[in-house]
């Protein structure tokens, strides 16, 4: 039995296995974004798809037009935001650092048992910093501009890998069938057409649940009189795409912005920031990503708190697309074979 087991094919594969291992955390970077890269072009996929239809099964040019569409319709979507909250934007700007020193000033001269928190904390020590805090701002400009750069040539390889995905799909498919006999070929195809379904009703899904807390957080903060509600609710909506992060720091932000109202109005602004998100998680989330993914809400957190643990940043945003590709694995390379014996 393990002379058989010991063949040159089974010992290559092995050896694959162990030193694909070893790379992995090595480039984990690389592996992100071509996922990225991935999970957007299984999102333009269908349409796509319906555009070749249309020009005389044309690929390429279907490619370009849903690239360049989408493109343009990011730009659509945000260019009347930002032209419509720009003088919002250069006011908050002029105004947050007076906000900061407002809530520092209320918090220092709050007193708790009768007592002053600066009788707490050693606040000369805190301010004698912020000479050398603004020094260190200043000289790490250059990697700011740098850190921008960066994310300019990464969006634009992000593009071209989902421009040549979505283009050479066919092809993909063939190549990766290839690594499968017979017998197994049309089942690959039809986990990877599972895959693709999933992670591409992935970002769908997001989008439209930015949209809609991004909308209801605009509306109570018109309601609730605050200022900047159109620039607080965007600000809220994108910071959504980050699970669990992201909502903490929209709401600092907008109690920043909120300050000084009163206890009772903080306090309202509190309870509605949780209430919107509450209608997200309860009506929002499971109805677009039940609709498009079809994965329970504890698996989405599961495969949150590991892709922080293991992957960063960008792990955490793309772990339900992680999540979706591991379920459909799971279910179908080991939950349905042994169901299918079980019955048979």
């Amino acid at each position: 039995m393990i002379p058989r087991f010991l063949s040159v094919k089974n010992i290559a594969f092995i050896a694959g296995i162990v030193i694909l291992l070893f790379i992995i955390p090595k480039i984990v970077g690389i592996v992100l974004l071509f996922f990225a890269a991935y999970v957007l072009a299984c999102a333009m996929d269908p349409f796509v798809e319906k555009f070749q239809a249309k020009i005389n099964n044309n690929r390429t040019l279907a490619s370009v037009i849903v690239v360049f569409g989408g493109i343009m319709a990011v730009f659509a979507l945000f260019a009347p935001i930002i032209a419509i909250a720009y003088k919002e934007i250069k006011t908050f700007v002029k105004v947050f650092p007076d906000k900061i020193m407002d809530a520092s000033h209320y918090i220092t001269t709050m007193k708790i048992y009768g007592h002053n928190i600066a009788d707490y904390i050693n606040l000369s020590s805190i301010m004698d910093t912020n000479p050398d805090f603004a020094q260190n701002l200043f000289s790490q400009s250059w990697n700011i501009t740098i850190g921008i750069f960066q994310f300019f040539v990464v969006s634009v390889a992000i593009g071209m890998i989902i421009f040549y995905l979505l283009v050479d799909k066919k092809y993909f498919v063939e190549k990766f069938t290839q690594l499968f006999p017979a017998n197994l070929k049309e089942r690959a195809v039809f986990i990877l057409t599972s895959i693709s379904n999933k992670v591409g009703g992935y970002v769908r899904a997001q989008v439209l649940s930015m949209a809609a807390i991004g909308i209801m957080q605009m509306v109570v903060l018109m309601i609730l009189g605050v200022e900047y509600p159109l620039l607080l609710g965007l600000i809220t909506g994108i910071l959504d795409i980050v699970p669990v992060l992201g909502p903490t720091i929209a709401l600092i932000v907008i109690l920043l912005v909120a300050y000084p109202v009163g206890v009772l109005k903080l306090t309202l602004i509190i309870l509605t920031f949780f209430l919107v998100q509450q209608a997200s998680n309860i009506l929002v989330r499971p109805l677009v990503f039940g609709k498009f993914m079809s994965l329970h809400p504890l698996t989405i957190f599961l495969a949150l708190f590991i892709a922080e643990q293991f992957l960063g940043f960008w792990g955490v945003i793309l772990s339900p697309a992680i999540a979706a590709t591991v379920c459909v694995l799971i279910d179908e390379l080991y939950i349905k074979p042994i169901n299918e014996k079980t019955e048979t």
